[in-house]
């Protein structure tokens, strides 16, 4: 997953700002660099949190529907105008997590038509960097802060992250806001001194990485600054709590009396690093980690049980791939650790990975729900794994998987797997799977 932190100034849009432009270079820069980031990463799926969208005090807002249109009419450019279609499957997710843990949320079709300024302009170098005319390639999801305390913030951000594992969904997370509007005493505003104390405070948190640090801002400077970005950024940390972060700050301007800051966070999700690190140590120093090791990764690890896949690919095709339904260890520490060792080094499919193929190994971590029984109207191949059973014979299938695009292909999958003819009869138990890439 690849997160930013954008602006969203109509002006920063040629087509709107005009000559205007070139008085904010380094943001302009910066937005031509993120785009250029993003479109690498080349995202199925771009979650934008605006504070632009219908704003609700008591809730978040998520826009349910097939699509919408986005341009800055309203600022005086019509064009270009872009089709955005949305990821109804990840939203539904979301939504459904939100009910799930007591989050307040609604689901609506509310403006979910047209698209706002605060999605608009940070996708809008995002567009010109691929070229899009007419329709963007990628699909969007659009979620509104709120005014809620800053735990329950944190809590949906989360939520955000664990339906894009849910899904398993190859995405981007885009906190779009700007930093304090009372900079300049000519700015829209007014100036106040805890304007640019606000700026200084949130790009310091920007530019250390740690994010759960925006929470320790004092409220007083963030009131006062007239910011519309907090509430999006403290979503963002708690999205971004399972990866290790590495922060690229790209820029700051406060030219027209607004904060605009650009930065860039490459997210090592957790998983992944122990289980390539896991089997990296094994290969290269013959060991396996320790208990000393864990130190260096978040306590969740020891405190969680669960079964866990790790799959191995080296230029796209499958290196290995074991994995146990449920918990064979005391914690998911060690259960990813062995297994991304089976995985490189036990799977009868494939010869043991070597120290030279290391560098060209990518990693995929499935971390398991409960299976619970299941009938086959109560399937979906993308959102549950499989589990069949007659008798002893048992074959599992992960959700989700390329070249599987019906239940019935899984059930068969899963049959051939567990030694299981056509016409035999099965028990059927299906789970979901967190996936972390």
């Amino acid at each position: 997953m690849r997160a930013y932190i954008l602006p969203h100034p109509p002006i920063a849009v040629p087509e709107v700002g005009g000559d205007e432009t070139r008085r904010i270079e380094a943001t302009e820069k910066a937005f031509a660099k993120a785009a250029e980031d993003i479109a690498g990463y080349d995202p199925e799926t771009i979650v934008v949190i605006s504070p632009h969208n219908p704003m609700y005090s008591d809730a978040f807002y998520i826009a349910k529907g097939q699509g919408g249109t986005g341009n800055l009419a309203q600022f005086g450019a019509p064009q270009p105008s872009v089709y955005y279609r949305y990821d109804t499957e990840l939203a539904d997710e979301i939504a459904g997590l939100c009910v799930q843990f007591g989050i307040p949320a609604a689901y609506t079709e509310e403006g979910a038509d047209n698209i706002d300024h605060g999605t608009v302009v940070p996708l809008y170098y995002v567009n010109q960097k691929l070229g899009v005319d007419g329709t963007a390639p990628y699909k969007i999801v659009r979620i509104a802060p709120s005014l809620l305390p800053d735990d329950t913030l944190y809590d949906m951000g989360y939520l955000i992250e664990r339906a894009i594992a849910h899904v398993g969904r190859r995405a981007v997370i885009i906190a779009s806001g700007d930093l304090s509007h009372k900079l300049r005493e000519d700015g829209p505003y007014g100036y106040i001194k805890e304007g640019p104390e606000f700026d200084r405070l949130v790009t310091d948190v920007m530019k250390s990485g740690k994010l759960e640090d925006f929470t320790h801002i004092d409220k007083k400077i963030n009131d006062l600054s007239a910011n519309c970005g907090y509430p999006g950024f403290v979503m963002l940390a708690g999205a971004l709590q399972d990866y290790k972060i590495t922060p690229d700050f790209q820029s700051y301007e406060g030219v027209f009396g607004v904060g605009y800051a650009i930065c860039i966070f490459g997210c090592e999700n957790w998983y992944v690093r122990l289980a390539k690190t896991s089997l990296e140590t094994y290969i290269t120093e013959g060991r396996e980690l320790s208990d000393k090791d864990s130190v260096g990764f978040p306590a969740f690890f020891t405190k969680e049980k669960a079964g866990v896949f790790v799959c191995i690919k080296k230029r796209g095709e499958l290196r290995g791939c074991i994995g146990t339904i449920l918990p064979s260890y005391e914690d998911t520490f060690r259960e990813t650790c062995a297994l991304a060792i089976s995985a490189g080094t036990c799977d009868p499919r494939f010869s043991p990975v070597t120290a030279e193929e290391l560098g060209e190994l990518e990693y995929t971590v499935d971390v398991m729900g409960e299976p619970s029984a299941a009938d086959i109207s109560q399937l979906d191949e993308k959102r549950y794994g499989v589990i069949v059973s007659c008798g002893r014979r048992r074959g599992l299938l992960l959700p989700n998987l390329e070249g599987v695009d019906s239940v019935a292909e899984q059930i068969d999958i899963a049959r051939r797997k567990g030694g299981i003819g056509p016409a035999e009869d099965i028990d059927i138990e299906r789970f979901t799977v967190e996936r972390h890439t």
